[in-house]
């Protein structure tokens, strides 16, 4: 029957897959790569790296598996979401792309809600406005870099490069499509009335095709990535859609924690629900007829990661890769107790989404003592994370969505401290299902629907909804500190924002008061 490849374009790097009809995974291959900030809060990548790696973890994931390239079926790309790439008419980036992290654009999101208007916006986007999103970037470079916006003949998502690199054509998917803040996610398609209001050029913008749709072939011109001409490359979506199909959150009730570069809670829905606090993003879900709620926090890893390169320490100097030194940082914060005797570490690096919305924001440690160990600062940062992700859990339960289940997914979620951490946070089971790969896993498995190996994503997902799973119950003895730490917590950006946050990073916006 053939075999099935996805590739997950991450923000730190690709990752490729190959899975067996039957949900088994066969190798994996992988590939890195770093953030570069030319200004203070710009975040940006090359391209042409992202194409480098993807070719890379492509070979090694198909000679890792043993198989020929004659024997994958169909391709699936999943992809960080938000980001700007424009290509000029022989499909070369104009400038390096501009990614989600990025906080340049605070004034083209104040315009956007003004020019728009606020609730509008929200109800047709579903999202507020918020700095690294495609259409804030693309305003932005219309104004700050003309020349650039003019040899512009395509603006496209990160992974849609990839997939032009692979096939020649251009396209998107509704999945990603509904993270640019130029879609409406009720008709699954870009939205010209906030485009032309904001003045956008139509033409730049790509079809937009459903996630399981074929999207072209490979062409001669991909033969670095040792892929056979002709191979069918389905449409895919955006990575936490991919991850909600490649861990079986395709079902309401059931939401996904995932801790990756960012962090996000996400449910499936079956009609559109409007966060009256505008906290959280309503997207379009890879089922067809399905919408995602979805809260994100923008340092999760990053803020270990943050910790690793900046600080460092033995363990990091002892370890490689990258994710074996995070690892060993992980183990160090074992040595903690549950609370890190009452420190306090707000996440918020690179600003902050749910619930505050406020690019401003900045993360800081509170209550530090000389009594704190190494120990003690490492497990808060690990605590810190799981705090905002029970805020935006939270936030999701109380927009409407009620959730049964909880299912822990990304790197991060690796380190059995962490998915402890989070179990005792949330005060509520865990599940952890044994894929570790799950966007490029969920690539794969749209690709397979999109080429008949499954008559859906259901059944595609069948391996992860009815398969073996960990459930990592809440200690009884931390949940009481947690929560104690968590009312804290709750209190503290309110607190900050105004004196703290202000100052930091200018004026402060779009927080709730």
């Amino acid at each position: 029957m053939g075999v099935l490849l996805g590739i997950d374009l991450g923000t730190s790097g690709v990752r490729a897959v190959v899975v067996a009809p039957d949900g088994t995974l066969l190798a994996t291959g992988r590939a890195s790569y770093a953030i570069s900030s030319p200004r203070p809060g710009w975040a940006e990548q090359d391209p042409e790296e992202w194409w480098r790696a993807a070719c890379g973890a492509v070979r090694e994931a198909v000679g890792g598996s043993g198989i020929s390239p004659r024997e994958i079926r169909a391709v699936g790309l999943s992809g960080q979401m938000h980001g700007l790439v424009t290509v000029d008419r022989a499909g070369r980036p104009v400038r390096p792309a501009i990614i989600w992290p990025d906080q340049r654009t605070v004034e083209e999101c104040r315009d956007i809600a003004e020019r728009v208007g606020e609730e509008r916006l929200y109800r047709t986007a579903g999202l507020p406005p918020a700095t690294g999103f495609f259409g804030p970037s693309l305003l932005w470079l219309s104004r700050h870099e003309p020349a650039a916006y003019a040899r512009a003949a395509r603006a496209v998502l990160p992974k849609d490069y990839l997939r032009y690199r692979l096939t020649g054509e251009w396209a998107t998917d509704v999945t990603d499509g509904s993270g640019t803040l130029l879609f409406d996610v009720a008709r699954r398609s870009w939205s010209l009335e906030i485009v032309r209001a904001l003045g956008i050029r139509e033409d730049l913008l790509p079809r937009v095709l459903e996630s399981a749709a074929v999207a072209g072939t490979v062409s001669g011109a991909a033969a670095e990535a040792g892929l056979l001409p002709g191979t069918p490359v389905a449409c895919g979506g955006g990575d936490q859609m991919m991850a909600a199909v490649g861990s079986g959150v395709i079902s309401e009730g059931v939401a996904a924690v995932s801790v990756g570069t960012g962090g996000q809670v996400f449910t499936a829905i079956r009609r559109i629900v409007i966060d009256p606090h505008r906290r959280l993003h309503t997207l379009c879900h890879a089922v067809p007829g399905a919408w995602f709620l979805m809260g994100a926090i923008l340092a999760a890893g990053l803020a270990l990661r943050w910790f690793r390169d900046r600080v460092g320490g033995p363990e990091v100097e002892e370890a490689h890769p990258d994710d074996r030194a995070s690892a060993r940082l992980a183990e160090v914060a074992g040595a903690a107790e549950p609370g890190s005797r009452g420190l306090l570490f707000l996440p918020y690096l690179a600003g902050e989404r749910t619930p505050h919305m406020d690019p401003h924001a900045r993360g800081c440690w509170v209550g530090l003592s000389l009594v704190h160990s190494r120990a003690d600062v490492i497990r808060s940062i690990l605590e810190g994370v799981a705090f905002a992700l029970r805020e935006a859990l939270e936030a999701i339960e109380d927009a409407g969505a009620r959730i049964r289940a909880v299912v822990a997914t990304g790197g991060g979620m690796r380190s059995p401290l962490w998915r402890q951490i989070l179990a005792d946070v949330l005060g509520r089971p865990v599940e952890v299902r044994p894929e570790t790969e799950h966007s490029a896993l969920g690539a794969a498995r749209v690709a397979g629907v999109a080429t008949g190996t499954y008559r859906d994503l259901r059944e595609a997902a069948a391996p992860s909804l009815h398969g073996p799973r960990e459930v990592v119950a809440p200690d009884p003895g931390a949940v009481p500190t947690y929560e104690r730490q968590f009312r804290v917590y709750t209190s503290l950006y309110p607190a900050l924002r105004e004196v703290a946050f202000r100052g930091a990073g200018g004026e402060a916006t779009g927080g709730r008061r």
